[in-house]
This record gives C-alpha cells, sequence and structure tokens, in this order.
C-alpha cells in the first residue's frame, strides 16, 4: 500500500496547464459574463432610440427638460380647449340665430294667418250691415 500506483500518482497530482480559470465578474456587468473562455464578455444593450432626453447623464438637465416639455404640453392643451370654446360658441350661436329666424316664420305666417280671419270676419259683418254677400 505504501507503494502508489503509477495511475493514482498522476490524478492526485494538479490539474493540467490546459484548464482556464473562469474570468471574475468585472464591475458593472450584472452578472453578464458567461464564464467560459471563448465567448466574448457582453455588453449592455444600447438603446439608440432613447430621445436625447433620456441620453443625457445629468439628472437636472433631464428634470429641466421634462418639466419644459410638461409646459408645452400644458400650453397646447390650453391652446386646444380655447379653440374648442370658440368653436363651441360659434356653433352656439348659428344654432340661436336660425332658432330667432324660424320663430320669426312661425310669428309671421300666425299674423298672416289671423288677419286674413279677421278679415274674413270683417266682410262678413260688413255684408250683414249692407245686406251684401260676398
Amino acid at each position: 500500500m505504501t507503494e502508489a500506483s503509477p495511475t493514482a500518482a498522476s490524478t492526485s497530482t494538479v490539474a493540467p496547464s490546459t484548464a482556464v480559470e473562469p474570468r471574475p465578474l468585472a464591475k458593472g456587468t450584472s452578472g453578464r459574463v458567461s464564464g467560459k473562455w471563448w465567448k466574448e464578455e457582453k455588453k449592455p444593450f444600447k438603446r439608440s432610440h432613447l430621445p436625447p432626453v433620456l441620453k443625457s447623464k445629468s439628472w437636472e438637465k433631464q428634470k429641466e427638460a421634462m418639466n419644459k416639455e410638461k409646459a408645452i404640453r400644458q400650453l397646447i392643451k390650453e391652446q386646444k380647449e380655447e379653440r374648442e370654446q370658440a368653436d363651441k360658441a360659434r356653433k352656439q350661436a348659428i344654432v340661436e340665430r336660425r332658432k330667432a329666424k324660424e320663430e320669426k316664420e312661425r310669428l309671421e305666417r300666425m299674423r298672416e294667418k289671423m288677419s286674413a280671419k279677421k278679415l274674413e270676419r270683417l266682410k262678413k259683418k260688413l255684408g250683414r250691415t249692407k245686406k251684401i254677400n260676398h
């Protein structure tokens, strides 16, 4: 037992020099390292479609730009509401004019009708007094 077999001696020795140590995690990679030596190191996905506001590094600049955009959106919204109110007022004025015109025409027709009836009555009355039938 004191003698070691040649196979036992070779297994207890240090691993061959061809073994590669796994790469340690780099700072900021968030675990994006595969550990396989033939794989390239993965980098974060570049979001090129982001607006320039969000690409800037300074939070103050981002906040300032967002506030500016917010103010612009608010201004556009106010202008839109003003336009809608003006359109609504114009439409209401048109409706009021049409109603007034219809009412005027209705009263005119009634007046004509009433005056025709009144004339008929007067003719009848006149015919009765002078003994003339019209």
